[in-house]
């Protein structure tokens, strides 16, 4: 098969009911009283289109985004596959940071996609993956915040994080992967205790509700609204995405600074353009592109 992964990361069959879809050695591994993922409870929330009509649930991976890779590879995997992981012993964030992957718990998916764009065209699915995951949340309730380019925040913490990867040839995709970590059921002891120096930065969506939160509906609602807005860019295009994604966002005409890794840029957010790309008025007037970097106010 085509699709060598591009060498970066960007700025995020039918069902079956067999176990063949469970990882068998990760089942017999995996920690002693941990729930897994159930695909049949997942099913019954479905009414997507197009995404998960091929879905792939494991009891522990080393990552999803590399399991879907490898399904590309090895069978071909089409439009709309998705794989989901009770627990992720290789869970990474942009920038190869580690994402923290705790087994029965949170959600861990990847879906992959196959439009016909070249690579450049590619971080617009970073967006897509944030208006989902804020459609899902905004139907529990809760009021999330986008930031530039992957994160969903809650009352200024992170709940969620995408990361898009892909692979491509010829100068054309062959397939993208849109990776998603949600923190659904932490405790705020857990976030404490593992996270460290990280955990006034973190929450869930348990703790912001006050309950518990039905894994495998969550996933369902995700892939639903993922395949809603992967409609909407075969329809209408990255333009689209990016104008839905900007109002979301709401940051245009906000001071702000950008951690880009030799420096911090500082001025006023302006809009980010098709390609995913940030524009910074900064002091004295220019306009800065900003590629990858992390945003701060």
């Amino acid at each position: 098969m085509s699709g060598v992964p591009c060498g970066f990361t960007l700025v995020g069959i039918l069902f079956s009911e067999s176990l063949a879809h469970y990882n068998t050695q990760a089942r017999k591994s995996f920690r002693r009283g941990a729930v897994l993922v159930k695909i049949s409870k997942i099913r019954k929330h479905l009414s997507a289109r197009t995404s998960g009509r091929r879905l792939f649930v494991y009891g522990e991976v080393d990552s999803t985004n590399d399991v879907l890779a490898r399904l590309f590879r090895e069978e071909g995997a089409g439009d709309g596959t998705v794989v989901v992981s009770d627990s992720q012993t290789a869970g990474r964030g942009r920038l190869g940071r580690r994402w923290m992957s705790p087994g029965g718990r949170n959600l861990y998916l990847s879906a992959l996609f196959r439009p016909d764009i070249p690579p450049i065209k590619s971080p617009v699915f970073t967006f897509l993956g944030s208006l989902a995951l804020e459609r899902v949340f905004s139907g529990y309730g809760v009021d999330v915040s986008i930031k530039w380019p992957n994160d969903i925040l809650a009352g200024g913490k992170k709940v969620s994080g995408v990361l898009t990867e892909l692979g491509c040839s010829e100068g054309k995709v062959d397939y993208l992967i849109i990776g998603v970590g949600v923190n659904l059921n932490l405790r705020s002891g857990f976030i404490r205790r593992e996270m460290k120096d990280v955990s006034r930065e973190a929450t869930s969506l348990s703790i912001l509700l006050g309950r518990d939160v039905d894994r495998e509906k969550f996933a369902a609602e995700l892939i639903n609204a993922l395949d809603r807005f992967y409609s909407v860019f075969t329809a209408a295009g990255p333009e689209a995405i990016v104008r839905r994604w900007t109002e979301a966002w709401g940051l245009a005409g906000r001071e702000m600074s950008v951690d880009v890794g030799d420096g911090v840029l500082r001025g006023v957010a302006e809009r980010v353009d098709e390609n995913g790309f940030l524009y910074i008025r900064v002091p004295g007037g220019r306009l800065e592109r900003v590629v990858a970097g992390d945003a701060f106010f």
